[in-house]
């Protein structure tokens, strides 16, 4: 239903903008919700994302849209606006947001930018780009709620009603207690809060058990911890742990999609972005060097062919006819095997120092699987090739599948296990990495066992 809604969305919109409907256009996007616009402004050239994005009048939704949107998109919109119109939508959006936006305007403007933000006291934006990329502190926001813990239920509840500054928080469920050093020491929820006695201080009913981050922690691990404890937001602190922000499960959701999209992209060896955000140079460039790694392994399998070439010639061509099919099955089980392992080690299910638990593991799932494919290609073997010592053809081609799938797995298992102990990211472990290895291992043995079993 939703998406069928978004098509229509995106069908209407794309009609307008040809019309030069603007008056209804505006309209649309005034009663249309804020997180139905950046599907659209992904499905329009670059002039008609300009077009719809002036007719938006809220700068709040303005700020949602930006912060949506991919990268080189947001940077291309923004390219146009006046430093009035930016600070205007900067002000509005949260101070995780806001910072990512800053990060992409040009130096010069963000400098301005945050001239004129400082004066209106919004210190904290040019904080928060002091931290590292991919960081804990550099994806949280200032914006929550902490009090102190000898403040009574009734207390905090008039102060929220109260100070303005509370009003528009991003995450408002949690309450955060902190001594007089801006130090955490415990966290309630508003449930909480509204069942006790109004006259019980906060110390009384807070939990003191709590799981915070600090502002350098990688921003995987933060997706791990906020998953596992199923928060809605988690408490940031500095090294003396005074607390600095929160991340919200909001932007959990989007570290998470962009990890699980950067691990796949590394994967399949096309580099960390969207094919649609690169140009063809940039593109080629990065494939260049992952398919370098391929080619290397085909032209090594065509070495090892050739020195065989004499034996195929003399009546045993039969033998060829096999390679395509025990190729194919050891590079199938090895992407398996290696995406198996480094989707685990993303997830935190599988433990880099549990190796040979997890090797062993894969080795005996390949090694079955290559016995039933192993009997299964024999039988065919024997059954559709009649030449002489087909029995010997039969066992050799059972023999080189097993082989194959055996040492696919252990190569698909192994490589990313020992790439995330060495601390390299486990990703760049498959694709052509692993299937080249597994085309020379594949060849090889099977040449090897068909020629000892054939006399040869």
């Amino acid at each position: 239903m939703a998406l069928e809604r978004n098509r229509i969305l995106i069908e209407t919109i794309n009609r307008l903008i040809r019309r030069g409907a603007t008056d209804r256009l505006k309209k649309i996007i005034g009663k249309v919700h804020e997180a139905d616009l950046p599907p659209v402004f992904r499905s329009l050239s670059a002039a008609s994302q300009h077009k719809l994005f002036y007719l938006i009048d809220d700068p709040e939704k303005k700020g949602y849209v930006l912060s949506e949107l991919d990268e080189d998109i947001a940077a291309d919109i923004i390219e146009d606006l006046s430093v009035a119109q930016l600070v205007e939508i900067l002000e509005e959006m949260p101070s995780d947001d806001s910072t990512a936006l800053i990060k992409i305007l040009p130096p010069e403007t963000a400098d301005t930018v945050l001239n004129i933000m400082r004066k209106k006291g919004a210190e904290d934006l040019e904080g928060l780009l002091r931290y590292e990329e991919d960081t804990a502190g550099s994806i949280m926001t200032t914006d929550f709620i902490a009090l102190k813990p000898e403040m009574t239920a009734r207390d905090v509840i008039e102060t929220l009603q109260s100070e303005k500054e509370y009003h528009d928080i991003e995450m408002p469920f949690y309450i955060y207690v902190i001594d007089d050093e801006g130090r955490l020491v415990g966290i309630s929820s508003l449930r909480q809060l509204v069942v006790v006695s109004p006259s019980t201080p906060l110390r009384n009913f807070m939990s003191t058990d709590v799981i915070s981050v600090s502002t350098d922690m990688d921003q995987e691990e933060v997706a791990r911890i906020v998953a596992r404890y199923n928060f809605l937001a988690v408490p940031v602190v500095d090294e003396t742990r005074r607390m600095v922000g929160i991340i919200t499960v909001d932007d959990i959701i989007d570290v998470i999609r962009e990890e699980a999209t950067e691990d796949i992209l590394k994967m399949a060896g096309v580099g960390e972005e969207f094919v649609e955000t690169k140009s063809i140079v940039r593109s080629t460039r990065i494939r260049l060097p992952w398919l370098f790694v391929s080619f290397l392994g085909g032209v090594v399998a065509v070495f090892i062919i050739g020195r065989f070439e004499e034996n195929l010639q003399q009546g045993l061509a039969y033998l060829a006819a096999f390679i395509p099919v025990i190729m194919g099955m050891g590079g199938n089980i090895g992407i398996q095997s290696s995406t198996i392992v480094v989707r685990g080690i993303a997830t935190g299910r599988i433990n880099i120092h549990h190796l040979w638990a997890v090797v062993s593991k894969e080795l005996a799932v390949g090694v079955i699987l290559g016995i039933f494919y192993g009997l299964f290609l024999g039988a065919i073997a024997h059954l559709f090739f009649r030449v002489d010592k087909t029995t010997a053809l039969a066992f050799s081609v059972g023999i080189g599948v097993l082989s194959s799938m055996a040492v696919a797995a252990l190569v698909g298992s192994f490589m990313p296990m020992m790439f995330a102990r060495l601390r390299i990211d486990p990703a760049v472990a498959t694709g052509p990495f692993v299937t080249s290895a597994i085309d020379i291992l594949s060849i090889l043995i099977y040449f090897q066992v068909a020629f000892l079993l054939l006399g040869l």
